[in-house]
């Protein structure tokens, strides 16, 4: 919604979620809505900070990148 819509993150307000029964990409009407009714799809999560577990193994840099998918 806010890639497709120009819309803030934070200015987004679920208001109902239904859960469909059955096949879910033959009852979709557009195509872009097809694209997520995969099986085993995954989002990214980009806000999830892996902290350490003592403040000594605290590091400004590290070296591999953080895997935020989830």
């Amino acid at each position: 919604m806010a890639g497709r819509h120009k819309a803030q993150r934070e200015s987004l307000v679920i208001v109902r979620t239904t859960e469909i029964a059955g096949n879910a990409a033959e009852e979709a009407k557009r195509s872009y809505t097809t694209q997520i009714l995969r099986e085993g799809i995954k989002f990214p999560l980009l806000h999830r900070r892996i902290r350490p577990a003592r403040k000594t193994f605290r590091t400004v840099f590290k070296a591999t990148r953080p895997n935020l998918v989830a």
